[in-house]
């Protein structure tokens, strides 16, 4: 029994012990964490303070020389900080500091490194103080399998926006990999009207994957000069999907001199290339392509009636007056999807809106609802005369519906 009592009490102390060993081991890490804390922040602050001093003066602050490696790692979170504001002289200025500091250096060494997380971040500084010079050593990361990775530094390139940089991005386009050609088409983007000449040249001899993106960023980067390369491709495009992004750019474009390269597209054999070509039309808005769009709103292909519609809507009253004339087709699917776009666009509730207006617009809007009641397209316009919170419009709809039911004119 004493025994018992003896190695329960042994037990106790024991576990009293450890209990008194791990406070006192919690408190001591908080306070070491709590003293590297203090010493960062000092640091940092001292950083902070010679980097605008070197800002003001133009001129390398001493306390921005010979510096470790912890500190170099404080001054460049502060240098992106800074970089990510600045524009202009300043930014130049910062560029140069982060060159004469060793910073760039160490970071293109960093690029190196075997940890990806180093190599990730190398590229990050890189791309908003490595300058031109960099953008060698960043492309060096491209083959890596990485897919983080290669954003990163695909990202860096973007931020540094030369024409070397966009080649890189653009050569890239050809990449096997989905994600990565999609990664780089966005930073393209990015970099704006400097990626035109090597997306152009990724239009001309790159892999079909590689040119379908190309084309996409032209028309995103409104690229006027990209006009011929893409109406070659519009025409003889090997592939459906090539021609029809090529007919979507240039109605992105929205040159009117590329309307007739589209009205001809508009009867591809291909029916995306069809659908893309109206829209492309629609963008353009010109009145003289409704002949053209108010063919394909009866097309075999739904993507291609629907395009159509839209786009005449797009074009203003003469596209609209060639819309509603759709309510009178014999095709079916053709009025539906006619009567569907007035009224996703708005134009039935304002045409019912002017139908005691005097003059023309009141008789097109009179002739636009009795053609709706013809064709079926009623349940929009039964809503709207229960539901329009202005009498007149109501009395006014639902005079003009009930002409049109007993055949007036």
């Amino acid at each position: 029994m004493m025994e018992d009592l003896g190695f329960i009490l042994w037990a106790v102390v024991v576990m009293a012990a450890l209990n008194v060993l791990m406070v006192a081991i919690t408190l001591g890490v908080k306070a070491l964490r709590a003293v590297h804390r203090r010493r960062t922040d000092a640091r940092a602050r001292r950083l902070e303070f010679a980097l605008g001093e070197s800002l003001d003066n133009g001129e390398v602050h001493p306390g921005l020389r010979r510096l470790g490696n912890r500190d170099l790692d404080l001054l460049a979170i502060q240098m992106v900080e800074y970089l990510s504001l600045l524009r202009g002289a300043e930014r130049d200025r910062l560029v140069r500091l982060a060159e004469e500091t060793g910073l760039v250096e160490r970071s293109l060494l960093a690029l190196g490194a075997r940890g990806r997380w180093r190599k990730a971040k190398a590229a990050e500084n890189l791309g908003y103080f490595g300058g031109p010079g960099a953008v060698g050593a960043i492309v060096q990361l491209f083959p890596n399998r990485d897919e983080t990775l290669r954003a990163v530094a695909a990202r860096a390139l973007a931020r540094i926006g030369t024409p070397e940089a966009a080649r890189a991005l653009a050569e890239t386009l050809n990449d096997f990999s989905e994600l990565t050609r999609l990664r780089m088409a966005e930073n393209l983007e990015r970099i704006g009207h400097e990626a035109v000449g090597p997306l152009l040249d990724t239009l001309g001899s790159g892999t079909p994957p590689g040119r379908l993106l190309a084309v996409r960023v032209l028309g995103n980067l409104r690229a006027l000069e990209a006009g011929p390369a893409l109406r070659e491709a519009m025409r003889d495009g090997e592939s459906p999907d090539l021609r029809a992004q090529a007919a979507l750019a240039l109605g992105k474009i929205g040159n009117p001199d590329d309307l007739p390269a589209l009205v001809e597209s508009a009867s591809d054999e291909a029916w995306p290339v069809r659908a893309l070509a109206a829209s492309a039309l629609g963008m353009i808005g010109e009145a003289s392509t409704i002949p053209t769009l108010r063919e394909l709103t009866v097309d075999r292909e739904w993507w291609v009636r629907l395009n159509a519609s839209r786009a005449l809507a797009n074009i203003g009253p003469a596209g609209e007056k060639a819309l509603a004339s759709l309510l009178d087709e014999g095709d079916r699917y053709t009025r539906d999807r006619a009567a569907a776009t007035l009224e996703e666009r708005g134009i039935t509730r304002r045409a019912i809106g002017e139908l005691d207006a005097v003059g023309e617009k009141g008789e097109s809007a009179r002739a636009m609802i009795r053609a709706m009641v013809r064709a079926g397209a009623v349940r929009y316009l039964e809503r709207l005369a229960r539901t329009s919170p202005d009498s007149g419009v109501r009395e006014a709809l639902e005079r003009t519906m009930r002409e049109a039911r007993e055949g007036g004119p």
